[in-house]
C-alpha cells in the first residue's frame, strides 16, 4: 500500500511539473509574440521613397488584435501606380494636431480601400476634397479631417481603430464607409498560437521546433472563392466574432455607444447604395446615411456618361475613379452643409 502511495505521489508530482512546465512555455510564447510586435514595428522593412509597391510593403501588424494590421507612418511610395504619402501618425492626408482649437469641427473616417484612396493622388482622396470644399465653403471654421482607412478593413476592425486612434481627436463627425466585404475577413489576418488551446503542447512544439512566432499571412478566400471568408465557420477560432452579419451590428452598436459618451455624429456612406440591412440598422441607431449613386447617376445623365463604369478606375477595377472621389466628396459635401445650414451652425455639438 505505501508503495503504491509512493508511486502515486511521484506521478503526480510529475504531471504537476509538466503542467507548470507547459504554462510556462505558453507564458514564453505570448511574451515572445508581444516583444516581436514590438521588434516588427521597429525592424519592418521600409520601401524607399517614390518605390512601387504592393499593399502588403505598406502595413504592419497592429498590437491591437482587432485592428489586426495597420498602415506604416512616414512613407512616401507609389501604390497602384499613384502617388501615395503616410503621415507620421500612421494615416494618409495631412496631420492633425491632436490637440483641438477652439475653431476647428473634426472629421474622423473610418473605411477600407474605397475611402484610403485606391488607385488615386492623395490630393484626390474623396476626404481631402471634402476638407478643400468645407474649408473654401465655410471658411469661419477650420474643417479637420482625418482619413484612418486602411485597405482591407472591415467593419470590426474600423470600430477599434475609432476606439484606440480616433477618439483621441474629439470628432464632431465620424464618417464610416460600407462596402460589400465589410462582412468578410480583412486582407490579412495574424497567425499565431493558440495560447489557450488544449489540443496541443506548446512544450512538444517547442522542443520539435515548430512553435510559430507571430506573423502576418494572407487571409483564407470563401468557399465562393471571390472574396474572402465571411462565414463564421469558415474563419480561424480569433475571428469569428469579426465577420458575418452578426459581427456588423455588434460593431455598429459599439460605434452607438462610442457616439453617445463622445457626443459626435455618425453618417455612414456608401459611395453606391447602402443595402437595406445597413439602412435599417442605421436608423434604429440614429445614424445618418449618405448615398453617392443618385448623385452619380445625375452626373453621369448631364456629361453624358456611362452611370455604371465611368466613375470606376478600370473596367477591371471598380475602386473610385478621381472623378468618383469627387462625386463622393460632393454627396458629403451637401449632406453637411444642409444639416449646418439648418442649424445656423449653432449646434452646440460644433463648439465643444
Amino acid at each position: 500500500m505505501k508503495r503504491f502511495v509512493n508511486c502515486a505521489l511521484v506521478v503526480v508530482s510529475v504531471a504537476f511539473a509538466l503542467l507548470l512546465a507547459e504554462l510556462g512555455f505558453r507564458v514564453a510564447a505570448y511574451r515572445n509574440d508581444l516583444d516581436r510586435l514590438g521588434a516588427l514595428a521597429q525592424t519592418v522593412a521600409m520601401p524607399a521613397p517614390g518605390e512601387d509597391v504592393t499593399l502588403g510593403r505598406i502595413i504592419r501588424l497592429s498590437k491591437n488584435p482587432r485592428i489586426v494590421y495597420e498602415l506604416i507612418p512616414n512613407l512616401s511610395v507609389t501604390f497602384r501606380d499613384q502617388p501615395v504619402a503616410i503621415n507620421a501618425d500612421g494615416f494618409r492626408g495631412d496631420i492633425v494636431p491632436v490637440a483641438k482649437r477652439p475653431d476647428a469641427i473634426r472629421i474622423v473616417g473610418i473605411g477600407d480601400s474605397v475611402m484610403f484612396g485606391w488607385g488615386v493622388k492623395d490630393e484626390e482622396v474623396c476626404l481631402s476634397v471634402l476638407a478643400d470644399m468645407l474649408n473654401s465653403g465655410y471658411p469661419e471654421h477650420s474643417w479637420e479631417i482625418v482619413n484612418m482607412a486602411v485597405p482591407g478593413y472591415n467593419t470590426a476592425m474600423e470600430v477599434a481603430t475609432l476606439k484606440e486612434k480616433g477618439l483621441a481627436y474629439r470628432p464632431d463627425f465620424v464618417i464610416i464607409s460600407f462596402t460589400e466585404n465589410d462582412l468578410n475577413l480583412p486582407n490579412f489576418i495574424r497567425a499565431q498560437e493558440d495560447y489557450l488551446a488544449l489540443s496541443q503542447s506548446f512544450m512538444i512544439k517547442y522542443f520539435r521546433n515548430t512553435l510559430r512566432e507571430i506573423s502576418m499571412v494572407r487571409a483564407p478566400r470563401g468557399t465562393d472563392a471571390r472574396g474572402f471568408a465571411s462565414e463564421p465557420h469558415e474563419v480561424p477560432k480569433p475571428y469569428r466574432d469579426m465577420v458575418g452579419p452578426e459581427a456588423h451590428r455588434a460593431a455598429m452598436e459599439e460605434l452607438h455607444a462610442l457616439r453617445s459618451s463622445n457626443e459626435f455624429e455618425v453618417i455612414v456612406l456608401s459611395h453606391r447604395s447602402l443595402p437595406n440591412f445597413v439602412k435599417e440598422e442605421s436608423a434604429q441607431l440614429g445614424f445618418h446615411t449618405v448615398e453617392t449613386a443618385p448623385l452619380w447617376q445625375e452626373y453621369a445623365a448631364e456629361h453624358n456618361l456611362d452611370a455604371t463604369t465611368a466613375w470606376q478606375l478600370s473596367k477591371k477595377d471598380p475602386h473610385p475613379s478621381a472623378l468618383g472621389h469627387k462625386i463622393i466628396a460632393e454627396g458629403l459635401f451637401r449632406f453637411l452643409e444642409e444639416e449646418l445650414l439648418k442649424e445656423e451652425l449653432s449646434d452646440p455639438l460644433l463648439s465643444k
